[in-house]
């Protein structure tokens, strides 16, 4: 049962009531949105002559075998665990039907489409012709409006959109329509005549700033600052103070790495205008991993992406400074392959970093959304020229992203999208890990959903607000865990709760993976929080997160020429995604396959985990939920073992 005050966009099934004149007698919704879009306001009605791109974005077949697919390859029982399968392998077996592609072409042409204005995607998967406000307007059965950000930027929009219940079936999403996305950068191309909608908007004052974009100085799951540290302490007696690479060993028993096998890199995902300084590796290396010093990460410059050197600021270097310096001495003498993501004017979303690893996602359900994920070429000055890169990427076996988002800040449609993105990858062999927030049951910023509005609010009260994509069930979800003040490496650790608190709890979106049930069916059973149907989705029929969790407080990173204190789960994330690098290396000189997906193989081994018993995460005016025995929504799992996780996965075919 979903939660009903959740201000998630509402996929309906219900006869759309309209007061318009063109019969909707056999229309039925899609996707409404539900609650007003933070920070955005319904400024005037788009002009009915102009012309933008409309996509549809059509069924892919095989959806419903996905956890099976999953399954086959990941779950520790199967006789095809490892067996991954090839890119083409899967691009084919997802592919949209031509009857789909026939159905929808055919309602198109009966609504004055012309066929050769009509382009069909690579993939087979998505529809795409430009089209007036109007026409657009008639075809779906909505009203279009030009958006204003509260820093001046314009996007177009609807409220909710429809299309003939026969096609139900064929058609999965269609954009430009409701969605949203923390990505704050140009309004897009829309033609007006000979003039776009930036030239048209320009002329009532509107400004640029790149603030809230996924990397922006204000997008809240960056790393949170410290203090100065004047002098690192290096002991592992100390690491209840501050946390280093020798701490992190001695806690998870994590061995130093001896051999490099090619092709095993570790992918960290950065979002421009966040960036590296090598000065700042340099600095930390000589501090901690001497033989480094002058080393940097192999660069992956995706849509644009610098790595930007003018803005210098834990702002703008925290996050890739404390990615990288842990990832990169925990797996040397591997190395780590850095993806930075968008320009410096458009920025980009996830939807772009997976567009550059699959070119079947290329404008596809999901992918590219015109006003949420970056567009190339970008026409904005300073902005990138060049198209957009579509499977000019090559994944790396492991990838830790340390950004997210509010599972509610886009539709369930979207998201659901973007997480079967995941499972494809994960079917190929990549473990995909992602942080799980850092504000406990509230969502970034702290931010809660008001019950009577179904608004953001200051975090004082109201329903939990989960992250995404740490409710994918197809990603590993990271929370953190720290060293508590007075305790060494050798005593169990608590759940964060210095400046930071785990985020975790459950989904509003995606079901309960079947490799989660035992553990979540034990801790309702054994733990059964008190809150209601007000707070969270308390149906105990969706998916828990996060799954795994490291420590994530008092970091000793080194930025702007400073070392100073960081904490987050932009911390735990990389680090067991470290390990688990290391772990693929041990696979790989055995002529064994990759781990891949990590959940069924966790959740059916629980013994390999260090079990959090003690800390909470705390939110949205309650103490949150509770670390306790077994899975919890605050740690999950528990902390590795890496000598009990590497016998493991060695010991699978």
């Amino acid at each position: 049962m979903r939660l009903s005050a959740i201000p998630q966009i509402i996929t309906a099934l219900a006869v759309v009531v309209s007061t318009s004149p063109i019969s909707t007698s056999n229309y039925v919704v899609v996707e409404r949105r539900s609650m007003a879009v933070p920070k955005w306001s319904k400024h005037v009605p788009l002009h009915p002559d102009s012309v933008f791109e409309l996509r549809i974005g059509l069924v892919q077949q095989n959806l419903h075998l996905a956890e099976e697919f999953i399954a086959q390859v990941s779950d520790p029982s199967s006789e095809k665990y490892g067996q991954h399968w090839p890119a083409q392998q899967v691009a084919e077996m997802f592919m949209s039907s031509q009857q789909t592609v026939d159905y929808v072409k055919s309602w198109l042409a009966a609504e004055g489409v012309a066929m050769n204005r009509i382009k069909m995607s690579r993939s087979g998967n998505w529809l795409t012709f430009n089209a007036t406000a109007v026409e657009a307007e008639r075809l779906l059965q909505t009203k279009y409006h030009v958006y204003r950000h509260e820093f001046g930027h314009e996007h177009i929009a609807c409220d909710e959109y429809s299309i003939p219940s026969h096609l139900l079936e064929y058609i999965d999403i269609i954009t430009p329509t409701i969605h949203f996305d923390r990505r704050i950068a140009a309004p897009r191309s829309v033609q007006h005549h000979a003039l776009s909608a930036r030239q048209l908007l320009a002329r009532d004052g509107s400004t640029n700033s790149s603030s809230g974009r996924i990397g922006s100085p204000s997008d809240a799951s960056n790393p949170k600052k410290g203090s100065s540290v004047v002098n690192a302490l290096v002991s592992i007696d100390n690491c209840d103070r501050m946390i280093t690479p020798a701490c992190l060993r001695a806690l998870y028993k994590v061995p130093v790495g001896t051999t490099a096998t090619k092709n095993n890199t570790l992918g960290i995902v950065e979002y421009t205008p966040q960036a590296f300084l090598q000065s700042d590796l340099d600095l930390w290396f000589d501090q901690f991993s001497a033989k480094q010093v002058g080393q940097a990460p192999i660069t992956d410059l995706i849509d644009g992406a610098i790595v930007q050197t003018t803005n210098r600021s834990f702002d703008f270097n925290g996050e890739s400074s404390l990615d990288l310096q842990y990832a990169m001495s925990l797996v040397y003498p591997q190395q780590v392959t850095l993806f930075q993501v968008g320009d410096v004017v458009e920025g980009a979303s996830f939807n772009n970093f997976l567009d550059a690893l699959d070119r079947s996602y290329c404008t596809f359900e999901g992918g590219d959304v015109s006003g949420v994920d970056g567009t190339y070429p970008d026409t904005s000055n300073g902005g990138f020229n060049g198209a957009e890169d579509c499977g000019s990427s090559t994944s790396t076996h492991v990838i830790s992203t340390s950004y997210s988002t509010n599972e509610a800040d886009l539709s369930a449609k979207y998201e659901q999208r973007q997480c079967l993105e995941y499972m494809k990858l994960g079917l190929q062999g990549v473990s995909i890990l992602y942080s799980s927030g850092d504000y406990g049951v509230a969502g970034n910023g702290g931010e809660c959903i008001d019950t009577a509005t179904n608004s953001y609010n200051d975090g004082s009260s109201g329903t939990f607000n989960p992250s995404f994509p740490g409710t994918c069930p197809y990603i590993t979800s990271v929370g953190a865990t720290q060293i508590v003040n007075g305790s060494t490496v050798r005593d169990p650790e608590s759940a964060s709760e210095t400046v930071i608190f785990s985020g975790g709890g459950f989904s509003n979106v995606f079901a309960m993976p079947s490799y989660q049930k035992s553990a979540l069916s034990e801790y309702f059973t054994s733990h059964l929080p008190t809150y209601s149907s007000a707070q969270y989705n308390n149906s105990q029929l969706t998916r828990g997160y996060p799954d795994v969790s490291a420590n994530g407080v008092n970091y000793v990173v080194a930025v702007n020429g400073e070392f100073t204190l960081a904490y987050g789960t932009s911390a735990s994330t990389p680090t067991f995604a470290s390990l688990i690098n290391l772990i693929n290396e041990k696979r790989l000189r055995a002529g064994k396959s990759t781990v891949g997906f990590l959940n069924p193989v966790l959740y059916a081994n629980s013994q390999v985990m260090n079990d959090i018993t003690t800390g909470g995460n705390k939110g949205c005016g309650t103490t949150g939920f509770e670390s306790v025995e077994g899975w919890d929504p605050v740690t999950g799992l528990g902390t590795p073992d890496y000598q009990k996780l590497e016998s493991l996965f060695l010991s699978l075919p």
